[in-house]
């Protein structure tokens, strides 16, 4: 019988482990990062008995940018689990997540075809070969989904989104007749569905019934996901809030770290960004890109978004060195390689004051568009991060203006440190403007720069075809056919 004046060790550690949760609760609710890290790393240290819950605190360290502790915390998951095909599977999700998508793919293809089940086997495979431009595949496999699952509204959608429907007439005409599968299946399907139901539309001509198809999606949204207008506005107001031109330079000044791996490339959706992405990371100094979402997390461990919260940040610390330090670690979890990388995170807008202030090196860049344009395409595009100002033309308006009002002011603050980016301009004279943007971003001139949809590699926003295809001007004047139906917002933004 165990003496428990004398514990053995494997007591010791499940009270080390026990005393470990104690902590974490406190530091979820205060919203304390590096502590939430701290706990974790030690629960991996011990190995504690966390079995299921494994895969929880994998995902919140993930969350947090710390990707080498969210492996080794599925890892445990998995272990935990024998190794059976579901943990596998959702390692895989973690890693997809995470940006390591090739990884989980290779990985959801060495498991057997009906993990978790046949049809969610098939969208996952597929939609993860849609990003990689793997397109013979995507389509088998999204082709699988739908036929084993044709309630799945997100299927369609990806099956949709992996050709031009408008030469295949027959699909279009399967996506939408498969309203009737929807009809009868929860609302949380539907709206992904009405998406590839206008994409089906609105390539086969017909603007009337695409803009109906639209519209009715972007209500099954916005009924889930309401936009708040004040907190939109709240939000702006803290990003530029207290800075200038002098006291970014002063922080700029401040002996720290290096900071010019990253490139910024900012702008609103459906301007462009993507396809500079993959015009910068076809250079040979530029390894990767994407939505990487790492600013709000230095935000947060600056303290918010405003000159006012970093010069508290600053006071405390000392140093920007700090901040730094954190921003070229964030970097390195996510990206292995050590060459620069292209953030073209959404809502970026909001944290550029603390991109230019903290990393004085690196380059920032905003694309712009014809805001008709890109109201049409913002809104027949189905987000997956899920933007609520998206689902409403006047909402969009809104926030299209928030947006205007915030590049106008950097513009003050930056000045050339900002480069901005016409879309249409780029498109129709591509040579000089990649130029510009090499010259802009410190990168020598190299000849695939110029042909970016030679270069392949992983996309995963609604852009993934378009920029598999040669720099091409077909964006422009997209809202022409729809512009009847944009009457709310062009009221709301230019009235």
């Amino acid at each position: 019988m165990p003496d428990p004046r004398n514990p053995s060790g494997s007591d010791r550690d499940l009270a080390a482990a026990l005393a470990l949760l104690d902590q974490l609760r406190p530091a979820l609710q205060q919203g304390d990062r590096a502590k939430q890290n701290e706990i974790v790393r030690n629960l991996i240290a011990l190995s504690a008995p966390m079995g299921d819950q494994w895969q929880a605190l994998a995902n919140l360290v993930a969350r947090n940018g710390e990707l080498s502790l969210a492996r080794a915390a599925i890892d445990l998951f998995v272990e935990a689990r024998g190794g059976d095909s579901h943990a596998q599977y959702a390692k895989a999700a973690l890693l997809e997540q995470s940006g390591a998508l090739r990884e989980a793919y290779d990985l959801m293809r060495s498991l057997p075809d009906n993990v978790p089940d046949p049809a969610a086997n098939a969208y996952s495979r597929g939609t993860a070969a849609l990003f990689l431009g793997e397109s013979d595949e995507a389509r088998r496999q999204l082709d699988r989904a739908v036929r084993l699952r044709p309630q799945s509204g997100p299927a369609w959608l990806s099956l949709a989104m992996s050709v031009d429907l408008a030469r295949e007439p027959a699909l279009a005409e399967r996506i939408i007749a498969a309203e009737r599968d929807i009809a009868r299946t929860p609302p949380a399907h539907h709206a992904a569905y009405y998406y590839a139901k206008g994409k089906a539309h609105a390539e086969c001509g017909d603007p009337a019934q695409a803009f109906v198809a639209f519209a009715r999606g972007a209500r099954e949204m916005k009924a889930v996901m309401p936009y708040d207008r004040q907190t939109d506005r709240a939000s702006a107001a803290e990003a530029v809030q207290g800075y200038t031109a002098e006291n970014i330079a002063a922080v700029a000044r401040q002996p720290g770290e290096p900071t010019g791996r990253a490139i910024f490339v900012t702008g609103l959706p459906r301007s462009g960004t993507t396809l500079v992405q993959q015009i910068l990371t076809s250079h040979s100094a530029v390894d990767e890109g994407g939505e990487i979402g790492r600013l709000p997390v230095l935000a947060g461990e600056v303290g918010g978004s405003s000159y006012h919260a970093l010069e508290r940040y600053l006071g405390c610390s000392g140093a920007a060195g700090a901040a730094q330090r954190l921003w070229g670690h964030l970097l390195a979890e996510r990206f292995g390689t050590p060459g620069r990388v292209v953030d073209k995170s959404l809502d970026s807008s909001r944290f550029l004051g603390l991109a230019a202030a903290l990393l004085p090196e690196a380059p920032l860049v905003w694309l712009t568009r014809d805001p008709l344009d890109r109201a049409w395409s913002c809104f027949r595009t189905y987000f997956v991060a899920g933007l609520p100002w998206s689902f409403d033309l006047a909402d969009m308006a809104f926030h299209f203006r928030l947006e205007d009002a915030l590049l106008r002011r950097w513009q003050e603050i930056l000045g050339d440190r900002l480069l901005v980016v016409p879309m249409e301009a780029l498109t129709a004279e591509p040579e000089p403007w990649i130029r510009r943007l090499l010259a802009h971003c410190r990168l020598a001139e190299e000849p695939q720069v110029f042909t970016p949809h030679e270069r392949g590699g992983t996309v995963t926003t609604s852009s993934t075809m378009q920029v598999r295809r040669p720099i091409n001007r077909e964006a422009t004047g997209a809202a022409e056919p729809y512009r009847p139906f944009l009457e709310p917002f062009i009221k709301a933004y230019y009235g």
